[in-house]
């Protein structure tokens, strides 16, 4: 039988609220440094994202070293990116992963964070809240995705047809 992980969601401070949130204690390697944080399980996220100071000071890897990808848009506004490629690593799982760096230190996320593409089509991602009426508890379960078909088999864009 497999043991599917299940992690607790994670208690954050916004202001005076504390809001459980989805932080995924991983190992991000790259090159020979290993460096140990947490990343917010973003479904909302198209791609992942590390804060500058994780790759400056984590990583010993200058901002203006890495290869510029484009323009990224989100709640905190447009910002330049660099890409990234790091292994994040679990008990239960490692995968390499791109990681989008804001290339202005001002433009940080608040949050590293984990993105769907390309972790999400990889692995299922369960937010299970209902479960117990204490709302300052939560659990999320990640487990290997067995699609029939490979994402790139899906047509796009999808044809909805209106009424």
């Amino acid at each position: 039988m497999t043991t599917i992980p299940s992690f607790a969601f994670t208690p954050y401070q916004v202001g005076s609220e504390t809001i459980i949130r989805p932080m995924l204690t991983v190992i991000l390697k790259k090159d020979n440094i290993e460096f140990p944080t947490t990343l917010l399980v973003d479904s909302g996220a198209d791609y992942s994202m590390l804060r500058t100071e994780i790759v400056e000071d984590g990583f010993l890897t200058n901002l203006s070293s890495l290869k510029k990808k484009a323009d990224t848009s989100g709640v905190g506004g447009n910002t330049e990116v660099g890409i990234l490629k790091a292994t994040i690593s679990t008990l239960e799982f490692e995968e390499i992963i791109p990681f989008q760096v804001p290339l202005n230190p001002d433009k940080n996320p608040p949050l590293s964070l984990l993105g769907r593409i390309p972790f999400f089509y990889k692995y299922r991602i369960d937010f299970r809240m209902g479960y117990t009426n204490d709302p300052t508890l939560g659990k999320f379960v990640i487990y290997p995705e067995t699609h029939k078909r490979k994402a790139e088999q899906f047509a796009r864009p999808m044809k909805i047809k209106k009424k």
